[in-house]
């Protein structure tokens, strides 16, 4: 087969969800976070993730640091013909009380 011939392949969701998550955690701020949903229809990948962050951040700076490093990542990795991404703050970690 040429490399440069089309074919087909597909990127399930479990391995977008996996993709999304490892790539979030990996932002600064980012204490745990999950895939809230994950789809794909018509080349469009959604994915809505759910951050528990550090208490005292700029949460829109982090949320938005999430938004774009799994973004890139999933562009790099899969690339898709569109995507979304959508990060909700859902929870923050509190340091331990003295």
């Amino acid at each position: 087969m040429d490399e440069e011939q089309d074919f087909a392949y597909a990127v399930s969701e479990k391995a977008l969800r996996h993709i999304a998550e490892t790539a979030g955690r990996e932002v600064p701020g980012v204490v745990a976070i999950r895939s809230r949903s994950v789809s794909v229809a018509g080349g469009i990948v959604r994915v809505h993730l759910a951050v528990r962050a550090r208490y005292g951040g700029d949460l829109h700076h982090l949320a938005l640091a999430v938004q774009q490093r799994a973004a890139a990542v999933i562009e790099e990795m899969a690339e898709p013909e569109g995507l979304d991404i959508s990060v909700t703050i859902e929870d923050l970690a509190f340091p331990p009380a003295e």
